[in-house]
C-alpha cells in the first residue's frame, strides 16, 4: 500500500509542475531543452525509487512489485488526464500532448525498470 500512495505523491508533484511550468518543458521550437527534460528524468526517477526501496528494505524480488506499484497509480490517471489535456494543463500548447505523452511513457517506463536493476535472486 505504500508504494502505491508513494506513486500517487510523485503523480500529483510531476501533475503540479507541469500545470505550473510545464510550458518551459515542451517547447517544439527547442529541440534542445525537449531532450533535456527526456535525460534529466533518468537521475530524478532514481532519486524517487532507491532510496525508497532501501528505507523500505525491499529485496530484489519485491523490487519489481514496488516498481509496478509506483508505476501503476500514475499510469492510471495520466489515461483520464491525457483526455483532458487541454482542459487541465492550458499553460501547453495543444500540440504538445504527444510530448507530454511520450515523456510520460518514458518516465513510467524508467520507473518500472528501476524494480529491475540490482542483484536478482538466481531462482527467477
Amino acid at each position: 500500500m505504500f508504494f502505491l500512495f508513494w506513486g500517487f505523491l510523485v503523480w500529483l508533484g510531476a501533475s503540479l509542475i507541469f500545470r505550473l511550468g510545464g510550458q518551459f518543458f515542451f517547447l517544439y521550437d527547442q529541440p534542445m531543452l525537449m531532450i533535456l527534460s527526456y535525460i534529466l528524468v533518468v537521475p530524478l526517477i532514481a532519486v524517487l525509487t532507491f532510496p525508497i526501496y532501501k528505507w523500505k528494505k525491499v529485496n530484489s524480488n519485491q523490487k519489481i512489485k514496488a516498481a509496478l506499484f509506483i508505476a501503476l497509480p500514475g499510469m492510471l490517471i495520466d489515461a483520464i488526464v491525457l483526455i483532458y489535456f487541454q482542459n487541465l494543463f492550458p499553460n501547453l500548447e495543444p500540440h504538445t500532448d504527444k510530448y507530454f505523452a511520450s515523456w510520460l511513457l518514458w518516465a513510467y517506463s524508467l520507473i518500472i525498470l528501476s524494480g529491475f536493476i540490482g542483484k536478482q535472486d538466481e531462482s527467477i
